[in-house]
C-alpha cells in the first residue's frame, strides 16, 4: 500500500492540540482522529520509479483490466464504488467495490456461457453506467474485447462499426436503441450479432431482431451469471485486445483502434499516486466512456485508486450535481471549462458592486500566484486581505462544484491559457494532458511531475515509459524551424487499425512508434501541440495558419458558441460562427442594430456580422495570441447549432469541416 499524507495530517492534529480542553483522555482521542484522517489521506500505490521498464508487467502490476479490478476489490471491498441516480427525481444509490467486482464476475460467467471467448468481441450502446462497466470488466475477464458506441450516434455509423467489427454479443440501451439497429441493420440474421441483443432497463422490446437473434433482459442475464454452476478461466494475457475504440474521424469511416490491456495499463499505472488521489476519494463523471480520455482516466483509473465513482446523470446540471458529491476530482473537456468560464465572469460584471469585488479579488489572488512562481498549480490565499476577498468571492466559486476539488485535468482539446490561469485564480489546479485514441491515450500531461512543474501554454512533461520526438521534415514553415509532426514511442502506443492494414501503415512507423498528425515542439521537456498537420492551412502570401488553438480562443467571447477559421489559398482568413443569440440579442440591441424578426434574419443581416466581426476582432483576434495575417477578415453566421444530428459534427464532437463548409459554399465563393 502507498504513503500516507502525514505532513497535512499532522498539521490538523496540531490545530486539535491547540484548541482541545485540557482533561484526562484527550490526547488518545487527538490521537485516534489523527489515525482516521490519515486513513483517508491514504494512497493506494506508490509512484512508480521513473526508471523502471514499460515493455511489460513485472511484480505486482496488473496483466489485465480484470485483474486490476480484483486486485481493487479485495484492497476496497466494502467501500463505495459507485454512485448514480437510477430515475429523476430519486436519490443516488450507491454499489460496493465488493458488489461491483461480483456483478462483473456474474456478468464474464454469462458471457462465457453464451459460448463468447477469448478473441470474440462485445459491442455496446450503452450511456456511462454500472452497466457499462461491468459488461467492459466481465467481457475482459474472459479475453474478450469489447466496443463501446454513442447512444447518440446515427444507425448507420452503428451499422457500419457491427459489421466491420463483427461482435458476438451487442447490449442496447433502451428499446429505442434497438429500434433504430432494426431499422439500420440487414434483415437477416447473419448480419447480426449471433449470441444475440442484451436489452438494458425494464421495458420489453418494441422492434425485435431478425428471427434467430435473441433478446436477452438484463436482469436475467446477470442473474443467470450469479447461478451458474460452471466456471471459467480468467484471461491473462497482457497483450491481447481490451477494447476496439472507434475514431470519429471528419471523414470517411471510422477506424477501429486496437488497445491491448498492456496500452491501457500502461497509462494508468505511469500516473498512480502522481496526482493527489486518495483512497475514499469522490469524483464526478461525465466523460464518455465510449472515448479513450472518458474511460482510461474516469473509470479505469478510479477504479485503480480506490475512488468513489460518482456518474452526473444530467449534464446540463453538472454544478448542480457536484454541489451534491462533492468530488476531489473532475475531469473535462476544454468546453465545459469554457463555459465555466463565461458563467463565472459574465456574472462578476453584472453589477458595479460585483466587478470592484471581483477585481480586487482577482489582483490580490494574482499577485499571490505570482509570488509563488508557480504555473496550474492552486496557491493558497496568504495575509488578511487575501484571504477576505477569496473567502468573499472564490470560495464561492468552488462552491459550485462542491468546495472539495483538489485537482482538475483537461484534455482532449486545446484549453486556452486564459482559461487556464482564471481556473488558477478561482483555486483549483488545473492539468491539461495531451494524447490520442492510438496512444490510450496519454502522452504528456501537466501535474504529474510534481508541484511547480506544470506550465501554461504547453501540454506538460512527456509521461513516464513514453518517448516524444518531433519530426521537422514534416513540416516546412520556414518562421518555425523547431516544429514538426509528433512522433509517440512507447507501451502505449496501439496494436494498429482493426481490419484496415494500409491506414496501420500509414502511421506505425515500427511497433510502439506512432506518427500523431499533430503539430508540435518540445521546449526543456516540455510539450506544446501547434497544430494538426492537415487542418494546417496556407494563405496566398505563402504564411501558415493553425487553426485549433484560435479557435478556442474564439470560444471564449460569450457570443460565440462554435467556430471554425479557414481561408486556404485565400488573401485572408474567414469565420464560420454559430453564436450564442441568448447573449448576442441584447448587446445587438444595445448597439442599434435590428434584432427584430427569427435567429435567422438575425444572423442574415450583413450588419449583425459586422457588429460580431468589430468586437471579436477587439477583445478575442488581439496580438500577441493572432498575428495580423490570421485576424479573419470575413465572418459567416450560422443560426443552426451543429450537431450529430446534422452530420456538423462527429461522435465525439469534433466538427465535420467538410459537410460545414459545403452548407456554407454560396457564402465562402461570395468572399
Amino acid at each position: 500500500m502507498g504513503k500516507i499524507g502525514g505532513k497535512t495530517s499532522l498539521l490538523v492534529c496540531n490545530e486539535m492540540h491547540d484548541k482541545r480542553p485540557s482533561k484526562t483522555g484527550e490526547p488518545f482521542k487527538c490521537l485516534m482522529q489523527h489515525l482516521l484522517f490519515m486513513a483517508e489521506l491514504q494512497m493506494a500505490w506508490e509512484q512508480q520509479p521513473a526508471d523502471r521498464q514499460w515493455k511489460k508487467p513485472e511484480g505486482d502490476d496488473p496483466r489485465t483490466l480484470y485483474q486490476m479490478l480484483m486486485t481493487s476489490v479485495g484492497l476496497f471491498g466494502p467501500k463505495d464504488c459507485f454512485g448514480y441516480i437510477p430515475e429523476k427525481g430519486m436519490p443516488r444509490t450507491h454499489v460496493t467495490y465488493d458488489e461491483f467486482g461480483s456483478l462483473s464476475t456474474a456478468v464474464a460467467q454469462q458471457l462465457s456461457d453464451l459460448g463468447i471467448s477469448t478473441g470474440d468481441r462485445v459491442a455496446l450502446i450503452l450511456d456511462n453506467s454500472v452497466e457499462w462497466a461491468s459488461l467492459s470488466y466481465g467481457a475482459n475477464a474472459i479475453g474478450a474485447a469489447y466496443t463501446a458506441m454513442y447512444t447518440h450516434q446515427h444507425g448507420a455509423e452503428w451499422a457500419y462499426i457491427l459489421a466491420d467489427s463483427t461482435p458476438t454479443l451487442l447490449a442496447v440501451a433502451n428499446p429505442g436503441v434497438l429500434d433504430k439497429l432494426v431499422a439500420n441493420l440487414p434483415a437477416d440474421a447473419s448480419g447480426w450479432p449471433s449470441a444475440g441483443i442484451l436489452l438494458m432497463g425494464e421495458e420489453p422490446a418494441n422492434e425485435l431482431p431478425p428471427e434467430g437473434i435473441p433478446v436477452h433482459a438484463w436482469t436475467e442475464f446477470v442473474a443467470a451469471g450469479r447461478s451458474s454452476e460452471n466456471t471459467f478461466e480468467i484471461a491473462d494475457d497482457p497483450f491481447a485486445l481490451n477494447t476496439l475504440i472507434y475514431t470519429s474521424g471528419t471523414t470517411g469511416n471510422p477506424k477501429g483502434v486496437m488497445l491491448s490491456n498492456w496500452n491501457t495499463l500502461s497509462n494508468i499505472l505511469c500516473v498512480q499516486s502522481a496526482f493527489k488521489i486518495y483512497v475514499g476519494d469522490k469524483n464526478a463523471a461525465f466523460l464518455p466512456w465510449a472515448h479513450s480520455f472518458g474511460s482510461t482516466f474516469d473509470l479505469h483509473w478510479m477504479l485503480r485508486c480506490g475512488v468513489h465513482i460518482n456518474l452526473i446523470s444530467d449534464l446540463t446540471r453538472i454544478a448542480d450535481e457536484c454541489i451534491e458529491i462533492k468530488p476531489a476530482v473532475l475531469l473535462a473537456v476544454p468546453r465545459v471549462w469554457n463555459k465555466f468560464y463565461d458563467r463565472v465572469n459574465s456574472q462578476f460584471a453584472a453589477s458595479p458592486v460585483k466587478r470592484f469585488l471581483s477585481g480586487k479579488a482577482r489582483k490580490h489572488a494574482a499577485k499571490r500566484i505570482a509570488k509563488a512562481g508557480v504555473e496550474c498549480d492552486a496557491v493558497p490565499p496568504k495575509g488578511m486581505l487575501d484571504k477576505f476577498y477569496d473567502k468573499l468571492i472564490w470560495s464561492k466559486v468552488r462552491a459550485r462544484f462542491g468546495g472539495n476539488i483538489r485537482f482538475c485535468m483537461s484534455g482532449a482539446a486545446a484549453l486556452s491559457p486564459d482559461v487556464a490561469e482564471f481556473i488558477q485564480l478561482v483555486g483549483f489546479s488545473c492539468y491539461e494532458g495531451y494524447g490520442l485514441t492510438e496512444t490510450s491515450p496519454l502522452v504528456s500531461a501537466n501535474g504529474w511531475a510534481g508541484p511547480g512543474m506544470s506550465r501554461l501554454r504547453c501540454v506538460g512533461r512527456v509521461a513516464n515509459g513514453v518517448k516524444v520526438t518531433i519530426d521537422t521534415n514534416a513540416w516546412d514553415d520556414p518562421e518555425r524551424p523547431e516544429e514538426g509532426e509528433i512522433i509517440v514511442h512507447g507501451p502505449n502506443v496501439m496494436m494498429g487499425y482493426w481490419n484496415n492494414e494500409e491506414a496501420t501503415k500509414k502511421v506505425i512507423i515500427e511497433p510502439g512508434v506512432f506518427r500523431t498528425g499533430d503539430l508540435g515542439k518540445l521546449t526543456d521537456g516540455y510539450l506544446a501541440i501547434t497544430g494538426r498537420v492537415k487542418s494546417q492551412f496556407k494563405l496566398e502570401n505563402g504564411k501558415y495558419v493553425s487553426p485549433a488553438p484560435l479557435e478556442e480562443n474564439l470560444k471564449l467571447s460569450p457570443f460565440v458558441e462554435q467556430a471554425v477559421l479557414d481561408g486556404r489559398n485565400m488573401l485572408r482568413t474567414y469565420l464560420i460562427v454559430h453564436p450564442n443569440m441568448h447573449s448576442l440579442k441584447p448587446a445587438l440591441s444595445g448597439a442599434g442594430v435590428d434584432v427584430s424578426g427569427s435567429d435567422a434574419d438575425i444572423c442574415a443581416r450583413p450588419e449583425t456580422a459586422s457588429w460580431l466581426l468589430n468586437e471579436l476582432k477587439a477583445n478575442n483576434m488581439k496580438s500577441p495570441v493572432w498575428k495580423g495575417y490570421e485576424v479573419a477578415a470575413t465572418l459567416i453566421l450560422d443560426p443552426v447549432e451543429w450537431s450529430t444530428d446534422n452530420d456538423m459534427l462527429t461522435p465525439s464532437m469534433k466538427v465535420k469541416l467538410r459537410n460545414l463548409q459545403a452548407h456554407h459554399q454560396g457564402a465562402i465563393d461570395a468572399i
